[in-house]
């Protein structure tokens, strides 16, 4: 039986395992993961956070049994089947480690290998490390579909991880207080964080095939495409909206003006010679400049409005934002402050 930690101060590392519908899984996998730990620094340091996302087959009576057999195991229950990424959200914000490792209940990820993320998250001072599965346990399709995305990803961002979607990972919990996921966005997180600051690094995993239940995943996940977006929108232009939107309403009154420009000068040379161009509103390319330059307008003008709200609410939420870009201070007094307010 593996002891639980004398009081929550002193565990060091957090296993954040979200559930659904996985109860088969979830004594071989609690033994695993006591048995791949019991000989390491972590040993009588470390609890197991079940978070069981509304399963309907006795996932939860799974979970408390492995506690009465090994009280190092917790459980969170949502109310229902919400999804991976809030359940993420709750196992951090329950989390006490300092060291957050997350991974699937389906045991296909293999709990022998928790050493050696938390091993290269520390030896290589990361804030977040990735599983790679270098020999994925999977269709030929999940696997393209999954190369394309990391591509993409390391196209547009610079991060350069062979295995994104991966959820086995081991984060620093001053990472984990940071992170906003929500929606499909647990599948970002490495781009997340890499866009946010923090250093980012993988580390190679073993993948086994699933033996009870099947996938909860769809092979074919078009709302990726809009994730990444979604993301790479909110980190980079999060407190400069005006410049995106500004940006592509130069693509709308540009061009508009340009064709404004042209049929003015047709306009006033038709006035002064009678020839050589066409009145005004006689030419069928002032409906398109106009629609151009409006539609620019508008656009623009959506920026104005982000940027407004986003001064009011900056300006009533700086102790929490300076918090979430701090990095470190020495003026530990007024570090704790930012991190008070940020909290209420």
């Amino acid at each position: 039986m593996n002891l639980p930690p004398k009081n929550p101060d002193s565990v060091a590392l957090t296993i954040v395992i979200p559930a659904f519908n996985e109860a088969e899984s979830v004594p071989e996998l609690v033994d695993r993961i006591v048995a791949s730990l019991a000989a390491t620094p972590y040993a009588g340091r470390f609890e197991i956070l079940f978070v069981d996302d509304g399963s309907t087959d006795g996932t939860l009576g799974a979970i408390r049994r492995a506690g009465q057999a090994h009280p190092c195991v917790r459980s969170a229950v949502l109310r229902t089947n919400i999804g991976k990424a809030m359940a993420l959200m709750v196992g951090f914000s329950k989390a006490r480690g300092d060291i957050i490792v997350t991974m699937d209940a389906d045991l296909q990820d293999n709990p022998e290998d928790i050493p050696v993320l938390v091993g290269k998250l520390e030896n290589d001072r990361l804030d977040l490390v990735c599983g790679w599965r270098k020999k994925r346990e999977d269709t030929k399709f999940r696997k393209f579909g999954s190369w394309l995305f990391n591509r993409v990803i390391h196209r547009f961002t610079g991060l350069n991880i062979r295995d994104q979607n991966c959820g086995f990972k081991a984060y620093r919990s001053s990472l984990t207080r940071r992170l906003n996921v929500y929606g499909h966005f647990h599948r970002l997180i490495p781009m997340q964080a890499y866009l946010l600051g923090y250093a980012v690094g993988e580390a190679p995993v073993q993948n086994s095939e699933r033996k009870y239940g099947h996938s909860k995943y769809r092979a074919f996940r078009y709302e990726g495409l809009f994730d990444f977006l979604s993301v790479l929108f909110a980190v980079r232009f999060g407190f400069a909206p005006l410049h995106f939107f500004g940006i592509i309403s130069l693509f709308f009154v540009v061009p508009g003006f340009v064709i404004l420009a042209y049929l003015l000068g047709g306009h006033f040379l038709f006035l002064l010679t009678g020839t050589g161009g066409a009145m005004l509103v006689e030419r069928p390319l002032l409906t398109l400049s106009l629609t151009l330059v409006l539609t620019g307008i508008i656009i623009l003008t959506t920026g104005f409005v982000c940027d407004f709200v986003l001064y009011h609410h900056a300006r009533s939420n700086m102790p929490s934002i300076i918090a979430f870009a701090l990095k470190e201070s020495s003026d530990e007094q007024y570090g704790d402050t930012v991190e008070r307010q940020r909290l209420l």
